[in-house]
């Protein structure tokens, strides 16, 4: 039987939040420059790879909340890189990275959302 309310409180409706939040960031990462651009795609391909296993395979509901967290986390992440400047991704990238106030709001909104 149909239940219209799974349409919004449901994992399928959380499912297609994800997707389309990782959209809308793979499209912001287009237009970056080619630089910042190549280290985003390759973590944008690893969270669509998790995305497909959300939306294909049939988890147990253990599985389907960690990876869904997981998700979130990562896209979180992204949001965070794309709001930093480029002196920034490049300290992150050498390793010696101090928290932005860009990361320090990604980390704050995700515990929010709790």
């Amino acid at each position: 039987m149909f239940n219209p309310l799974s349409l919004i409180f449901g994992w399928g409706y959380r499912i297609r939040r994800l997707r389309k939040r990782w959209d809308r960031l793979r499209e912001k990462t287009l237009k970056k420059d080619a630089s910042v651009r190549s280290r985003l795609l390759q973590r944008e391909d690893q969270i669509e790879q998790n995305l497909r296993i959300l939306e294909e395979r049939r988890l147990n509901r253990r599985e389907r909340a960690r990876l869904a967290k997981e998700l979130e986390i990562d896209l979180a992440e992204i949001k965070a890189m794309l709001g930093a400047s480029p002196e920034e991704l490049q300290a992150a990238a050498a390793g010696r990275a101090q928290p932005t106030a860009s990361t320090q709001k990604a980390k704050e909104e995700e515990q929010q959302s709790y």
